[in-house]
């Protein structure tokens, strides 16, 4: 194992909290990559030096043996730390984006805690469908940096989007909200939404 990312998710299990717990004892981590040293007899996909994803629970490891389907072999150049954390953060955003909304290139969306890790893939993989991104922070010193990687718009959560978001989006209001705050946050994405939008919550706020 080269690189195990620390997730929210891993900490909860940790304390007990998590949906679902593993079996004690137990290793834990989410997710992570590795260079494969060694391929079992029959595994023809890889070979020793590949760099893999870790596709299944228990990666806060120095060694794993794994069955060759739960790792997905990668680019070798690519960052290891960055092929570390795919399998968690991106595909989450890729499925709020795709699955509660019939969305199409030019479509707004909007999102509080922009910065996270979900955030600032919420942003890339939207832009990559051609979607834009409203994006909702509590530090000033971020908008610049959200607007860099790709937000068409971002504000400070102290912005009143039921007045606002639609000069913020052109004249048009967004089509779908991703909530990972709660609270007064979430009711200032409600209020900047087209009427039928859905609004969804994830995280354990």
């Amino acid at each position: 194992m080269l690189a195990a990312p620390v997730n929210p998710a891993d900490l909860n299990i940790i304390e007990g909290k998590y949906g679902e717990l593993p079996e004690l004892p137990a290793i834990i981590g989410n997710e992570g990559a590795g260079r494969v040293v060694e391929a079992g007899p029959g595994v023809g996909s890889l070979n020793p030096g590949d760099l893999v994803a870790v596709l299944s629970r228990g990666t806060w490891a120095g060694e794993m043996t794994l069955p060759a389907s739960d790792v997905v072999r990668l680019p070798a150049d690519l960052d290891p730390l960055q092929a570390s954390m795919i399998a968690v953060n991106p595909p989450t955003a890729l499925l709020m984006l795709r699955s509660f909304a019939a969305l199409r290139p030019g479509d707004w969306v909007v999102q509080n805690a922009a910065n996270s890790a979900v955030g600032r893939c919420v942003i890339q993989i939207a832009r990559h469908m051609g979607l834009r991104t409203l994006n909702v922070v509590r530090r000033e010193e971020l908008l610049p940096e959200l607007r860099a990687l790709g937000a068409n718009a971002a504000v400070l959560e102290t912005v009143d989007l039921r007045k606002e978001a639609s000069a913020l989006c052109g004249g048009a209001l967004p089509r779908l909200g991703l909530n990972a705050v709660g609270g007064a946050s979430a009711l200032n994405l409600a209020n900047a939404l087209a009427p039928g939008s859905p609004l969804v919550t994830y995280g354990a706020m």
